[in-house]
């Protein structure tokens, strides 16, 4: 059941990561950032970080004050309404760059989110369409599996989160 102003989202079904997210191809790595997506759409829906957590780089400042806020949120007894994002590569093709980091373009469309504390919407971002608004991605392929390492605005573009 999604959340509501009552209470948090019940019943949510655990992120599963498909065969195609472990593939080290630019389908593979679409279906790992579809994953990431699911899995922080999950840390929102329930306070449960550990599926993000397992995928993103430890060096990712942003992911894990973004994951650090969504655990406290929970232990503070406030929860979100929505906050699905998904991140769409543009390049045809992706490779690795010589410093070894893949760093595929992508745009990113949000269906917005509402912190909730004590029954009230405390907090709202509205949904996005991120047209006209590329970033980079920085993923890692390590022994068999994608790693999340952050995003990046490209010069000239507006403001991207991890």
């Amino acid at each position: 059941m999604p959340a509501s102003l009552e209470r948090p989202a019940q019943n949510v079904p655990k992120p599963v990561m498909p065969e195609l997210a472990k593939e080290e191809s630019r389908a593979g790595a679409q279906a790992f950032l579809d994953y990431w997506s699911d899995a922080m759409w999950y840390a929102n829906q329930t306070g449960d970080t550990s599926y993000a957590r397992a995928i993103a780089s430890e060096n990712c400042e942003i992911c894990m004050e973004q994951i650090d806020f969504i655990e406290n949120t929970y232990k503070d007894g406030a929860w979100f309404i929505g906050g699905r994002e998904n991140a769409e590569i543009q390049d045809p093709n992706i490779e690795r760059s010589p410093d070894g980091i893949y760093k595929p373009i992508a745009l990113s469309s949000a269906e917005g989110i509402k912190l909730v504390e004590n029954g009230a919407v405390t907090y709202e971002a509205l949904p996005r369409s991120g047209e006209g608004d590329p970033f980079l991605v920085y993923l890692d392929y390590i022994d068999g599996a994608w790693l999340y390492i952050t995003a990046a605005n490209m010069s000239g573009t507006g403001e991207v989160g991890g």
